[in-house]
């Protein structure tokens, strides 16, 4: 079976159909989002992610779920979540950046577009943002300390700046009371955070990461 390498692809198949004839009245929505849907994105590498939106998830009412999944692999898809429509509605306050991402980027194989004018709680997302910013900051410096010790320069910031942007985008909303469309839009606004190739020499590259984190701490101090 032919992968699925576009978007176009995928809103033509006959997927949305084959995932209510699979999880039948118990499902109501079925949509893409997630990386799959931004910059930088690489069909031939990675996998376009699905998730549901159900009456019910527990297990008894996705009993199905294992034996599409392995349909859904030899065309290039897999499955991101299974929501239910209580925690959506419930959970708002608690994941308010997740649930931005799922707002503002997804795309409806099955059903309605899941979270359709969702805006978050600023306090909340605010919260979330800062907490996340300081988790991603452990994970980042125990990365760092493996910089040639089993990984180059290059992964580690590569690393660095995929783990952030994710929430930037919450960063920027907050600023701008606008979601970003593009990357670009997120590094005019945060520079500190451009993509920069890494030095050659070890100390330089010591210095780089410090101003990262440096930088990290001023944005959570911003917002």
């Amino acid at each position: 079976m032919k992968r699925i390498l576009t978007l176009q692809d995928i809103m033509n198949s006959s997927w949305g159909e084959r995932f209510h004839e699979a999880f039948g009245e118990n499902l109501k929505a079925a949509f893409l989002h997630g990386n799959c849907l931004y910059e930088g994105f690489d069909a031939l590498h990675e996998s376009w992610q699905v998730s549901l939106v159900c009456k019910s998830t527990r297990p008894n009412d996705l009993q199905n779920a294992h034996k599409i999944s392995r349909e859904m692999a030899k065309d290039n898809l897999k499955f991101g979540y299974f929501f239910s429509e209580n925690f959506l509605m419930s959970k708002q306050n608690d994941y308010p950046l997740e649930f931005l991402h799922i707002s503002q980027k997804n795309v409806p194989l099955f059903g309605e577009a899941p979270l359709a004018g969702f805006t978050p709680n600023a306090e909340a997302l605010r919260a979330e943002c800062k907490r996340e910013l300081e988790n991603r900051k452990l994970q980042l410096l125990r990365e760092f300390s493996r910089i040639q010790a089993g990984i180059s320069p290059m992964d580690f910031f590569i690393e660095a700046y995929e783990e952030i942007f994710p929430i930037l985008y919450g960063a920027f909303y907050l600023k701008q009371q606008a979601y970003p469309q593009t990357r670009s839009e997120i590094t005019q606004a945060f520079p500190a955070f451009e993509v920069q190739e890494p030095a050659l020499d070890y100390k330089q590259n010591v210095e780089r990461a410090n101003n990262f984190f440096t930088a990290i701490d001023q944005l959570i101090q911003s917002l």
